[in-house]
């Protein structure tokens, strides 16, 4: 009995890991290029029954922990050594392979929960577990690309190569200017919102949360 609850586990764990082989791609091209219509897609998705939600892409937080990890394997593939660093804490944070992997899933978390939290203040919405939900689900599906193209560029940078470290950078800036339009895209699709004054509320959220994790990363590491 146990045998064959065994098997049956390890079939549903092989379909799933098929189905992301599958839909990861296609989930990440839509969002890339559609980031309205993701942000719309969603609000659909969350309105149906728990088990027939994003039946056609992955779920919104696992697609952005598989995107964390398709960045961490990027890093593992290349072979470079973890940050180096002196404290007790950015040790425990930075030190292993582990440690990097949750520390860069909690970072890019906090991208997505501080864009959910600056939706729902400009709505003059009550912060709550149901109204967090869909911003919340719609900034996981834009943080895909982000963390992806943004830890690509960063490992541009960290190599050797003049033409690299150039390439790293140009990808860099591509990946924040990606990520606060398609902010903007998400939004006003949404809520028919003018441009340029959702243009500029999105900028702040966004250099805000970037000097919060840069100053919680330097803290660690000293």
């Amino acid at each position: 009995m146990d045998l064959m609850r065994l098997l049956r586990s390890l079939e549903e764990f092989l379909y799933e890991l098929v189905g992301w082989l599958v839909f990861y791609p296609r989930t990440f091209w839509r969002v890339l290029r559609h980031p309205g219509a993701i942000a719309r897609y969603t609000r659909l998705e969350l309105s149906q029954e728990p088990d027939r939600q994003f039946q056609e892409t992955i779920s919104p937080v696992l697609m952005l922990i598989l995107s964390v990890g398709l960045a961490h394997a990027m890093e593992m593939a290349l072979k470079l050594p973890p940050p180096d660093v002196n404290s007790p804490l950015g040790k425990l944070l930075f030190g292993t392979e582990q440690g990097l992997l949750l520390t860069r899933s909690v970072v890019f978390c906090i991208y997505a929960l501080g864009a959910a939290l600056g939706t729902l203040r400009r709505e003059h919405r009550a912060i709550t577990r149901d109204t967090l939900r869909e911003p919340f689900s719609i900034q996981a599906f834009l943080a895909c690309p982000f963390v992806v193209l943004l830890s690509f560029g960063t490992l541009m940078l960290r190599m050797e190569s003049d033409w690299l470290q150039a390439g790293g950078l140009v990808v860099g800036t591509f990946a924040c200017i990606w990520y606060v339009l398609a902010r903007v895209a998400a939004y006003r699709a949404l809520h028919h919102a003018a441009f340029f004054p959702t243009l500029a509320t999105t900028v702040i959220w966004f250099l805000a949360t970037t000097i919060v994790v840069i100053a919680v990363a330097i803290a660690t590491v000293i």
